[in-house]
Parts: C-alpha cells; structure tokens; sequence
C-alpha cells in the first residue's frame, strides 16, 4: 500500500490524532484493558477493486478518543492484535462494510463485536437507521453530514472533516452505553446471534468463481445462460481483482446479464449490446467470446437446477396468511420494512418442519412467536386494532 507521509493537520479538539508508529503502539498498548471500544473507519473505493482504509477512529469506555492514519503508518500490527481480541468488544455502527474492509486490509476477522444499527432495531428505529437519525432521536445531538463526500485519502484533512470522522464514534460510545441499560437479557442475546452471522468469514472472502451467483438478474437464467453469465463474471472479477479496478469499469452486471442472455458467436456481435463500452470490446471481445464457446462445449457443468421445495397446500396457505399478519405488525411495531423480515418461504418452512428456526431478532420477533403458535402454544388475538401475542395454557380453551 502506498503511503503518505504528509501529516494531518490537528486541531485543538479532546482527541489525538495517531500517525506515527511509536503513539500507534503506546495507545494499543492502553487499549488492550479497556472492556469496550467505540470503532468506525473511513475509507475510499471510487476507482479501485479493494477499499483504501483511509482512517480509523476509536473512543475507549472512558472516554478517549483518536483518529489513526494507517496511510502514513507502516505497521499496523498492534491495532490488528487489538481488533482482534476476544476480551474487547469493538462496538459498530452498520457494521458490515467496516468489517470487511479491515478483514481485507489486515487479513484477520474482527472479534467480539457489537453492532448499534441492528441493536437499535428494538428501540423502533428499523433494521437500517443510519447513526445521525438514531443519534438525534436517542442523544439529542445533530451530526453533520457535510463531508460524507469527503475524499479521505486526501491530506491534510480540514479540521471539519477530521471533527466529522470522529463524532462517529463520539456519540457512537453513549448510544452503546444506552442500548446496554435499555435492552432487555433476551434481546441481547437475540442480538448476539446476529453479531456471530457478521463474523462469518465467508462473507468476506473472495471467491471468484462464485461471483456470478451474487448477480440477482442470473436467478431466473436457464442453465446454459446461467453459465455463460457465471463464466464472465468469473473472468470480469479475476481481472478486476488484477488491475485492483471497480468490475463495472469494464462490464457493468446489466451489460453481462444482457450477453448471457443472447450469446454472440463473434465479437463484431458484441458491439450490438445496449451500453456496452467499444473499448472494452476491442480489448477483451475476443477472449469473451472464447469463453462463451467453452461454456457451450462443457453442458456438463452448467449449473445444476434448483431443486423445489413442496408446494403449499391450501391448508399451509391458510397459515402463511396468518404469519404475513404477524410480520405485518410487527413491521409497523418496530419500523421495519417487513421484507426484511421473513419471506414466504421462510414461512412455509416453519409450518412444514419444526426443526427450521429463524435467528437473531427475526427469531425473537417472529420466529419464536410464529413457532409458538403453529405448536397452540401462542394466542394471536386483537386489542384496540392491534395483532397482539399472548401465551395461554391450551387445556384451559
């Protein structure tokens, strides 16, 4: 990674500002006794495949507060040993982006985390509040949202865009202390379900030859088209990755989709399809095209179809009615928008086999009552126009 040592520039704020080796470690070195950190990053992917951690803010339990410049720090070592210990719960706000570029960056999975943005959820602000919103409503206090387009590999930063970078985690600290007193046992440790799925590192490796099953226009392909679409994709992510350049600079997921679907037998015939670029036809048109003819050579390995569940019976129906109710209630309870919350499938997967379960907060708000329910352990009644849930003895009716 290149690096600037040009510094940034300090202002006289309640925070320090970390950008040489020896105050990296001497403040990890402090860090390694506190309970829990407040952590945020910055970081800049405009034109490249791989993020650029740009800065990284931290402000301990009690109350101290920096901004690290890994772009003029060589090694970032000790602050890697500190993200990834167990004994120190690192609190997030929107956790997963955060996640994933340190990963990237250090090679090592985040441990112990908290995410606020999901804990928040039980305080009816949604599944996907940003931190302003949530710190306004719960703190009272306004953060600036003036430099989100800030380029942070520039230097030096302004006093403005390194005051924005650190209120993250300024008022990000309270907002965990609150949650702490305001959640209840059981919801935090419904929460705790949803912090282990973030720290799965499958989420975060690359994986080339999967990366055309991320394209959601590839689900409803047939084989032979799927194929051909996961066989660019491979490529596309193979080069992107080489050149360390976004993949839609040389073919955007509309682009490919759209060759899948009507594979050209030249690459002359790739000039036809709507947006795509000249230039990368003439660089690349013919290796495409290539691939397009192995694909058609191997039917062998076009992806295997999907196998299908058992269909609803109009009884199931009858009942997956009844818990699109509950998702719908508790959709308006907590602000969620109900999709995610559950989908049909998962419904009919509840009623067809008691060993499916829902985890994290879906299983608490609707996985645990739902089952319930469907076991007569669950009343669904209505109070004041409202869906409401109450447990009942069932030999009592």
């Amino acid at each position: 990674m290149l690096k600037h040592k040009q510094a940034l520039k300090l202002p006289a704020m309640d925070y320090k500002i970390i950008d040489q080796q020896a105050d990296l470690d001497a403040f990890c070195e402090q860090l390694k006794t506190c309970p829990w950190i407040a952590l945020d990053t910055e970081f800049v992917r405009t034109d490249t495949y791989f993020s650029i951690l740009s800065l990284i803010q931290i402000q301990t339990h009690d109350g101290q507060a920096a901004i690290i410049d890994p772009l003029a720090i060589e090694d970032l070592t000790a602050l890697w040993s500190i993200i990834s210990n167990p004994n120190i719960r690192k609190v997030f706000h929107s956790a997963r982006q955060d996640i994933e570029v340190l990963y990237q960056v250090s090679g090592q999975m985040p441990t112990s985390i908290y995410d606020t943005q999901i804990a928040c959820l039980f305080l009816q602000h949604g599944d996907l509040a940003g931190l302003a919103r949530v710190v306004k409503a719960e703190l009272n206090f306004t953060l600036e949202k003036d430099q989100t387009r800030t380029n942070w590999r520039q230097r030096p930063l302004t006093c403005k865009q390194l005051e924005y970078a650190i209120n993250d985690v300024r008022y990000l600290a309270p907002l965990y202390e609150k949650l702490q007193t305001e959640l209840t046992e059981q919801q935090q440790t419904a929460l705790e379900e949803d912090f282990q799925a973030l720290l799965n590192e499958d989420l975060y490796k690359i994986d080339v030859k999967s990366a055309g099953k991320k394209i959601k226009a590839t689900k409803k392909l047939s084989r032979k088209n799927k194929a051909i679409a996961y066989k660019l994709a491979e490529w596309r992510e193979q080069f992107a990755i080489e050149h360390n350049k976004p993949k839609r600079w040389v073919m955007s997921d509309e682009v490919l989709v759209a060759i899948a679907k009507r594979p050209p037998k030249t690459p002359e015939a790739l000039y036809k399809v709507p947006h795509i670029k000249a230039s990368s036809v003439k660089n690349y048109g013919a290796e495409w095209v290539a691939l397009i003819d192995e694909v058609f050579e191997s039917p062998d390995d076009w992806p295997k179809p999907t196998v299908s569940s058992a269909p609803a019976t109009p009884q199931d129906e009858v009942l997956i009615s009844i818990g699109f109710a509950l998702i719908q209630q508790i959709a308006i309870d907590y602000n969620v928008n109900p999709n995610n919350i559950a989908n049909k499938s998962d419904l009919l997967k509840m009623i067809q086999s008691s060993s499916f379960t829902l985890v994290g907060w879906r299983g608490l708000l609707l996985g645990k009552p739902f089952t319930q329910f469907l076991q007569n352990q669950m009343l669904l009644s209505c109070k004041q126009g409202k869906l409401v849930q109450e447990t009942f003895t069932p030999n009592a009716y």
